[in-house]
């Protein structure tokens, strides 16, 4: 088959602004008024802004090049906005590479293989027609008549609009997400910058620091939760009963804790960061709490069954073990034996896949399913938000289920001060409002992806009763760096007594 260079470019601008429809979608959804009409009149000047895109950078020999690769990715990333009402920048780009194969399986469903059998039969097209080029002087008229013709319908269109376009860009400045492909193209060169580009030398934190006791045995298990957010936490007051098994006259539960971010990839980093969330970087390759407490000779193991690992996190740590079982209920047996063999001052962290999405029947074993109907695919779009929640909250239950195990572990050891923390690392989506899982620019994420069950446990009466008084005060990822550091009494210019939920001292500014 035989097609002009100016088809084959016309036909490219077609499909690609056909694949932004999550975008105009949004687009007509946030409109205040004249919505159909507003929204047709930005589809055209995209459609001219794409035209004269490809127009300056498809020539010959790579115009089939930039085709396929721009189909595909604006066809994948279309896909998973629409099916997961997700947004694809730098952060969830990491999320992807760090997938392992078990994640990515999740992920396969019918629609997704049809979509690829799609894709790769629109790119065998491209590579078995044959684009017809003019003489180069010819072309070059062609090409600039194109992109002063569309140049111009832009500036009519677009122009007289400016009222109405310019305020609706600036108030959901989100919108450039949508920009398929070419926002995921600027996502991966800032996913370049920010994870690949070569690092400094490791910046060194913990110089000063050293343990004011060295005498106090002292257990400290911390349990990270995974997808786990707070509106599905019957301790916080949700009506499904999603805690039976944790000891509500043993624990503390706190109602109003934000994450750092609403990925793994941000908030497991950022909540072990010596820095805040306000001026946390992904770009900074310092020492992180981990070599605080090893370096001050408390034993630090980390126990891991998460799609992704520790994130780079525990990557100077001796004891170190990832794990990829099916469900995260071996992980007390791990336990045990990782408290058969205490030092003086422990420290435990153990990161479950928890209620990682979108198959979340697979992260629970049957006999934990208790709310029913669930959802028993990862196409959520083929399910009601009461199957999804209800498959979610099994998910809830077990990792209840996993914590009081681990705390009932932790009672029977003696001699020791033993503290079991609980905290998720992010929260996610159900399909409220049409989101679903998680990785939301944080700016404009729902509460339900920031907003993150903390669970407190302790054999020490007096942290208890101090931890008691700050339950209902609102805490997030930072008071995670001092609290810990401050419960094994290790000094560092580093530590604050006002994030230090533990230390009476907490909340109090100087």
């Amino acid at each position: 088959m035989k097609i002009s260079w100016f088809q084959f470019v016309f036909l490219n601008t077609f499909l690609i602004v056909l694949m932004n429809f999550n975008g105009f979608i949004f687009i007509y959804k946030n409109l205040s008024s004249n919505q159909l009409w507003l929204t047709i009149a930005i589809i055209l000047a995209y459609a001219c802004l794409v035209h004269i895109i490809l127009c300056v950078i498809f020539v010959r020999f790579l115009s089939k090049f930039f085709s396929i690769i721009f189909l595909i990715t604006a066809g994948m990333s279309a896909y998973f906005m629409q099916s997961y009402g997700i947004l694809i920048d730098s952060d969830m780009l990491r999320n992807v590479f760090n997938t392992d194969t078990k994640e990515a399986f999740d992920l396969i469903n019918m629609s997704l293989i049809l979509l690829i059998l799609g894709l790769l039969f629109v790119s065998f097209f491209i590579l078995k027609i044959t684009i017809l080029y003019p003489s180069f002087k010819k072309q070059l008229g062609i090409k600039f008549l194109n992109i002063f013709l569309a140049f111009g319908i832009f500036c009519a269109v677009f122009l007289p609009l400016t009222k109405s376009f310019v305020p609706f860009f600036r108030t959901y400045s989100e919108m450039r997400m949508y920009n398929v492909p070419f926002y995921q193209f600027y996502a991966l060169f800032r996913y370049y910058q920010i994870y690949l580009a070569p690092k400094a030398e490791l910046k060194i934190l913990s110089d000063k620091a050293y343990r004011e006791n060295n005498t106090t045995k002292r257990n400290l298990v911390l349990v990270i939760g995974e997808t786990a957010r707070a509106a599905n936490y019957s301790l916080g007051g949700y009506k499904n009963q999603t805690n039976l098994a944790t000891p509500h006259e043993d624990i503390i539960y706190f109602d109003k804790v934000s994450s750092c971010g609403t990925s793994t990839a941000v908030s497991l980093p950022c909540m072990f960061s010596a820095s805040k969330k306000n001026n946390f970087s992904n770009k900074a390759y310092e020492e992180n709490l981990l070599d605080f407490v090893d370096k001050v000779g408390i034993k630090t193991t980390w126990l891991d069954n998460n799609s992704g690992g520790c994130q780079g996190v525990c990557q100077r740590l001796k004891q170190t073990h990832i794990f990829k079982e099916e469900y995260d209920g071996f992980l007390i047996e791990e336990l045990k034996k990782t408290l058969a063999n205490l030092d003086t001052a422990n420290f435990i962290i153990v990161h479950l896949q928890g209620s990682h999405g979108p198959a979340y029947y697979k992260r629970y074993p049957k006999e934990f399913e208790k709310f029913t109907p669930t959802c028993d695919t990862n196409e959520l779009s083929k399910c009601t938000l009461e199957q999804i929640t209800n498959t979610y909250d099994n998910t809830i239950l077990y990792t209840d289920y996993i914590v009081e195990e681990m705390i009932d572990e932790l009672k029977m050891i003696k001699d020791y001060q033993n503290t079991l923390i609980y905290i998720s690392d992010h929260g996610e989506s159900l399909g409220e409002n049409g989101i679903y899982l998680h990785g939301m620019p944080y700016a404009i994420a729902p509460k339900t992806q920031t907003q993150i069950p903390f669970i407190l446990w302790t054999d020490d009466e007096n942290l208890r009763q101090i931890a008691f008084k700050h339950k209902n005060m609102e805490l997030s990822h930072d008071n995670l760096f001092s609290t810990i550091l401050g419960y094994f009494e290790v000094k560092t210019p580093f530590y604050e007594e006002a994030f230090d939920l533990l230390n009476l001292k907490f909340g109090e500014k100087k």
